[in-house]
């Protein structure tokens, strides 16, 4: 995933002056990151070009309906606050009540308006009124195009619907996601669905398959995949994080599910989409034999995600860089230590919500890492984005699993994504930097916003 898949500037410019002309009320100039302002002494640790948003982080926007269908109906578009040039700094900076943007081509135009130039799919709909039936999956190209977005992916090719235990190969099913992705433009395909529930390499009984046949399985996908020019790969959750039956294979007492799989398939065919929240939620939620929480992170009973990550950066095909918090008081596992939410004061978000605000990319202690987080483990975006090699090769795609408001806030989802384009373009590597350069990359897109700015 390389230049093929770079927006031209004009292209970039001319999608972004629409969105800033159709949609100037929306929003202001995108506040400073989180972190603080670039400090100049680094590039970039997120290639702009690569910088997308992943579908399920703003559902709630792609299924209203948009702007332009309720008014051209006599309804009242859904109204809603995006932040002010201050906000979050200024948390009663909210800016004024406009209203939101609806549907694909009203969401995509924003998105690229705030500087994205990618998006990641979970399906294929939007609200239904917009059309009176679901777009096509050629229209879904246009509104891109126009945009000036490209699809980054998706997360409909699990292996259930890719493999066909029939013919041993391809499934129908497999045939049409690959002619989405290229109809699409996209370079890869995947799921965040597990491979397979079991927790034994052997099958068991029925339909019910074991680790060692997914890992078959995967490689057979995976190779369809590459014979038609995409990469297939796993968004790894939760469970991928646990371990196997200690009576069936005390052998792999201190190895996961995840690691085994990836040193069981093929790293040329079979790649990995890394979620930091699941990620580092799964190393502490299933710690292996030995754990003690009188010595809870002790790396040699936990999952090394930074080492792993480093030694096998080439199968990276995008993060999703979702941050978290740790709880206070840390619950034992297997419960989950992290939080996506947190509290604000009651002038932070509308109607007084004091409680299960988003967490904003850069607030949480993943994003910031040791020791503000207590595991000298979690590392911190700053360093796992400069460490981890070939960073121009990925896609860096942001998301919140709860970054949906209520119905008393329903512009949370699209501040949470203002908020964290603006922190990841503040992201920067330091001078002893181990990143790809991709400088001009850089200064390019740095050409692009102000003029944007001038023509909006």
């Amino acid at each position: 995933m390389h230049s093929d898949h770079s927006l031209s500037r004009r292209k970039f410019l001319g999608a972004a002056a629409l969105g800033a002309a159709s949609l100037s009320a929306l929003g202001s100039r995108v506040p400073q990151a989180l972190s603080g302002a670039p400090n100049g002494l680094g590039e970039r640790l997120a290639p702009p070009g690569k910088l997308g948003v992943q579908q399920f982080s703003i559902r709630d926007a792609i299924t209203r309906r948009s702007i332009a269908n309720s008014r051209a109906n006599n309804l009242t578009p859904t109204m809603g606050y995006l932040g002010g040039a201050n906000f979050p700094q200024d948390p009663t900076d909210l800016g004024p009540l406009v209203p939101l943007p609806g549907g694909f081509v009203e969401v995509f135009e924003y998105l690229a308006s705030l500087g994205y130039r990618g998006f990641e799919f979970f399906q294929f709909t939007q609200n239904v009124n917009e059309l009176g039936r679901q777009p096509t999956i050629a229209e879904i190209r246009q509104y891109l195009d126009s945009a000036g977005l490209v699809a980054q992916g998706t997360h409909t090719a699990s292996l259930g619907t890719m493999y066909s235990a029939a013919t041993d190969g391809l499934s129908a099913n497999g045939q049409t996601q690959i002619a989405n992705a290229q109809t699409l433009g996209m370079p890869m395909v995947g799921t965040a669905g597990d491979p397979t529930g079991s927790n034994l390499l052997a099958n068991g009984p029925g339909t019910t398959i074991g680790w060692t046949e997914a890992a078959r399985r995967a490689n057979i996908v995976g190779q369809a995949c590459a014979d038609a020019g995409l990469k297939w790969y796993w968004h790894v959750e939760q469970n991928g994080f646990q371990g196997f039956s200690p009576t069936a294979h005390p052998e792999l007492a201190g190895v996961n599910r995840m690691t085994w799989f990836f040193e069981h398939t093929d790293r040329n065919l079979v790649f990995i989409e890394p979620d930091t929240f699941h990620s580092y939620s799964g190393r502490a939620r299933f710690p292996f034999p030995g754990w003690s929480a009188a010595n809870p992170y002790d790396r040699s009973k936990l999952w090394d995600a930074y080492g792993w990550w480093t030694a096998n950066y080439q199968r990276i095909v995008a993060w999703h860089i979702k941050d978290g918090t740790r709880l206070a008081v840390q619950p034992a596992p297997p419960t989950n230590p992290f939080t996506q939410v947190v509290t604000r004061p009651p002038t932070f978000a509308p109607g007084g919500l004091a409680n299960n605000d988003a967490l904003y990319t850069g607030e949480g202690s993943i994003a910031q890492g040791y020791p503000v987080d207590p595991d000298p483990g979690v590392v911190g975006y700053k360093k796992l984005f400069d460490d981890v090699g070939a960073k121009g090769s990925r896609f860096y795609i942001v998301e919140s699993d709860n970054a949906i408001g209520p119905a008393t806030d329903p512009g949370r989802s699209l501040r949470h994504a203002k908020l964290a384009i603006a922190y990841m373009l503040g992201l920067r590597a330091g001078p002893d930097s181990h990143a790809v350069s991709h400088a001009a990359e850089d200064a390019l897109f740095e050409s692009e916003l102000e003029e944007v700015e001038v023509a909006g």
